[in-house]
């Protein structure tokens, strides 16, 4: 069976809702093993007993990590590698957003941040081992339009201590994913690892979790929604992209692109910064860089001048 066709084994964080539990069904719907990873226990068995129930594939797996705490990150990663011998598929689509109030994790960092931009760091480098054992591993990270709500990147404030909005915040963090996910195309080709594609996907306003959770801790989010519901897709709609950047063959090969909408997506040269891309990831080496360990050879690894690895 040719790689195009054979069953792939794919972990998809944030698929006990939304648009998640959608790419995990769509993705088990095709017949591969999928694991569906969540933050809450009865929610993350429930979403894959749902998945397994519309499919009839029972090689679904339900995983539990808070991946707000690098610690957490750490400990699911080890429990990834001590159930499977490698990793085709990698969605980084677990994401969060939070309120008017800044929010710091038991680890000390800003929730948002946490989630959104340092937990797939970790973990796309952490799993990096599973992946290059795969003949042709893909990592598809959710990033958002909303990359362009937070305004200017803060690099002497990563993570908002003296500049904190929500808007601010979300925007950022989906920035720096998206910075984080080119570093990583441009470090493995420049080590030169061929068998693992890296792409950022957006899914576009969909239907999740993540509205409920903002609106209930800022309020006056509610009439801004109210007046958006017309443009708001379904959450099967929002998983087309991640399933198409997954597994689809007309994408074999593809690398270091941003897609949304089941194409790829022109992005004004405004949002792009060298600097800024290896002052984010350097920034983020040394918070996680208690869970590193040997681990991974892109971390530690400094960038040149054109941000490629020296």
């Amino acid at each position: 069976m040719n790689d195009a066709h054979r069953s792939k084994i794919i972990l998809v964080t944030g698929a006990s809702s939304g648009i998640g539990k959608r790419t995990a069904l769509a993705l088990a719907a095709q017949g591969h093993v999928i694991i569906m990873h969540g933050r809450n226990p009865r929610k993350t068995r429930e979403a894959r007993d749902w998945v397994v129930e519309r499919t009839g594939n029972r090689n679904v797996h339900a995983r539990v990590a808070d991946l707000s705490l690098m610690s957490e990150v750490a400990r699911f990663a080890d429990d990834i590698a001590a159930s499977f011998d490698h990793l085709d598929v990698l969605v980084n689509n677990a994401g969060g957003q939070f309120g008017s109030v800044r929010e710091t994790t038991a680890e000390g960092h800003e929730k948002t941040f946490a989630i959104n931009t340092l937990a797939p760091f970790l973990l796309t480098n952490l799993l990096l081992p599973l992946l290059e054992r795969s003949p042709s591993a893909r990592i598809v990270t959710v990033a958002s339009e909303s990359y362009r709500q937070g305004g200017r990147p803060i690099l002497d404030d990563i993570e908002l201590e003296r500049s904190y909005s929500m808007p601010r915040a979300y925007g950022l963090s989906k920035l720096y994913v998206w910075w984080l996910m080119r570093q990583f195309d441009a470090r493995l080709k420049a080590d030169g690892v061929r068998n693992v594609t890296v792409n950022t996907v957006e899914p576009g306003s969909a239907v999740t979790a993540l509205q409920r959770e903002s609106i209930r801790k800022s309020l006056w989010m509610l009439p801004l929604l109210i007046l958006w519901l017309p443009f708001i897709r379904t959450a099967a709609h929002g998983a087309r992209t991640s399933v198409l950047m997954a597994t689809d063959p007309s994408v074999e090969g593809v690398s270091g692109e941003f897609w949304g909408n089941g194409r790829r997506k022109r992005i004004s040269a405004k949002w792009l910064s060298e600097e800024g891309e290896r002052r984010i990831w350097d920034y983020c080496a040394h918070a996680c860089a208690p869970y590193l360990g040997e681990a991974s050879t892109l971390a530690g690894r400094g960038t040149g001048e054109n941000g490629v690895v020296a």
